[in-house]
């Protein structure tokens, strides 16, 4: 099967880069999302599916551009959660905080902003406990994001308990 030049251009890009770099952030970023919108099923079945067998930077980029409004993006996001790269989970995590509804800021700290909310996503994860179970765990051993899940449990007015 010969793969289309979107993936092959999406696989290059995300080889060399880095998800911290100032050059995937200002630039690389938004040509990798415009190469995975590029993709068709299959192309993106086969990119997702090879997934496990690239470097963690790698990972780490694709990551960053999945949008969770697509069943097979939610997917590789939410199976992130069990990256073997302590980095990738934690990218992970900010991306699903993020499409629940959940940011940050310098003057207001972890809040709620339901703009952000992809309502599908958000009842994927939402209804999947032990999705739940594993990034209440997840933000319970980073401290940095552990303030999203405290604002997540104050959104849903549980007090600390799961909606």
């Amino acid at each position: 099967m010969q793969q289309s030049n979107a993936v092959v251009e999406l696989d290059a890009l995300l080889m060399k880069s880095d998800p911290d770099s100032l050059d995937w952030a200002e630039y690389a970023y938004e040509d990798g999302k415009g190469l995975l919108a590029r993709l068709n099923e299959e192309d993106r079945a086969v990119l997702f599916g090879s997934a496990k067998t690239k470097p963690s930077n790698w990972r780490g980029c694709l990551i960053s551009i999945l949008h969770p409004s697509k069943t097979d993006e939610s997917e590789v996001l939410i199976g992130a959660l069990g990256d073997v790269d302590d980095n990738v989970v934690g990218e992970a995590l900010r991306r699903l905080y993020f499409y629940r509804g959940f940011n940050e800021s310098t003057t207001k700290g972890v809040f709620e902003d339901r703009r952000l909310r992809v309502d599908s996503f958000w009842d994927r994860v939402r209804l999947d406990s032990r999705v739940v179970q594993r990034i209440e765990q997840l933000s319970q051993e980073n401290r940095y994001i552990s303030a999203y899940w405290s604002a997540f449990c104050e959104a849903a007015g549980k007090g600390g308990q799961l909606p």
